[in-house]
């Protein structure tokens, strides 16, 4: 066997390795995905109870103007705290210690371009606040969406504990 011949031997089984290598890796892969994806519907799937379920007639602060500073202290901005008084006066004292998961849907005044995560924060500490549940860690799922545009801006809430 000449140089050559023994070049293109081992040229050949390295491609045929190569080959089936990728074979294997995209079966695992694929086998992976299926149970990940089976895993996740299942955690959805688990049955829940809604134990709120309510519309807020104002939009909760952003992150950007939830805190204000003075020296050297931060707290609550005004806005911040009037959102935390009307959600106490909606939203009755659970004190749940189940897992939960939150569906909000915000229905912002006008056409403004808005994040919608940045308005989660408030959401969810004043659901802590009013007593619904004990910390905000217990919030396992979040389903947030972005509504039709409301005058004075609205947001519906649907709170379930996760079985």
């Amino acid at each position: 066997m000449t140089e050559q011949q023994l070049q293109e031997h081992l040229k050949r089984h390295g491609i045929k390795r190569h080959l089936a290598l990728d074979q294997q890796k995209q079966k695992s892969e694929a086998a992976i995905h299926a149970k990940l994806k089976k895993a996740n519907t299942e955690d959805l799937e688990r049955n829940s109870e809604i134990i709120l379920s309510c519309e807020i007639g104002m939009i909760p602060p952003s992150v950007n103007h939830y805190w204000v500073t003075s020296g050297k202290r931060r707290f609550l901005s005004d806005r911040a705290r009037d959102f935390h008084d009307l959600v106490r006066v909606i939203v009755p004292a659970h004190q749940t210690k189940e897992r939960l998961k939150l569906e909000v849907t915000f229905h912002f005044p006008d056409r403004q371009c808005r994040d919608i995560d940045n308005y989660l924060k408030a959401t969810i500490d004043s659901l802590v606040k009013c007593g619904l549940c004990v910390d905000d860690e217990q919030f396992d799922v979040l389903v947030v969406k972005r509504g039709n545009i409301v005058k004075g801006g609205l947001i519906r809430l649907i709170v379930s504990e996760l079985e």
